[in-house]
């Protein structure tokens, strides 16, 4: 699933990188990306979502939970460059509104404008991110 993102990304000339905690899966995928012809374009590496950074990406495409999207869409929004796209396949993100939408039932996939939700998270709080994250001083 995440392996097919990852090489038709590669085919169309981005370099793109897949995060799975299951090793066998990442060792599987570089192997598929190498049948394909797209080894030096990828890379996937074995690491937990949580504990990644996402600064370095310019555009991330997520198959999550429902359980898991409202955490994931504030350390997103904390990490990712305002440059930045998310596709979400499968749930969308709770509160964040997409730029735009394709597919129905289990094929809907939202996608989402860095500067959008940021500017929203920024008017809802008047804080920036760093902000909202930072503990109140005693």
């Amino acid at each position: 699933v995440l392996r097919h993102k990852v090489i038709a990304a590669a085919k169309c000339g981005f370099q793109a990188s897949g995060l799975e905690l299951n090793p066998w899966l990442v060792w599987f995928s570089r192997y598929k990306a190498w049948r394909e012809g797209v080894r030096r374009s990828t890379s996937f590496h074995i690491s937990d979502l949580w504990k990644a950074s996402f600064a370095q990406y310019s555009n991330v495409v997520i198959f999550g939970v429902p359980q898991m999207m409202g955490q994931l869409e504030v350390k997103l929004a904390n990490e990712l460059p305002s440059s930045a796209k998310v596709v979400a396949c499968r749930f969308p993100f709770p509160t964040w509104v997409p730029e735009s939408t394709e597919g129905e039932g289990i094929d809907t996939v939202w996608v989402y404008d860095a500067k959008t939700f940021r500017s929203d998270q920024h008017r809802k709080t008047g804080k920036t991110l760093l902000e909202q994250k930072s503990p109140p001083h005693s």
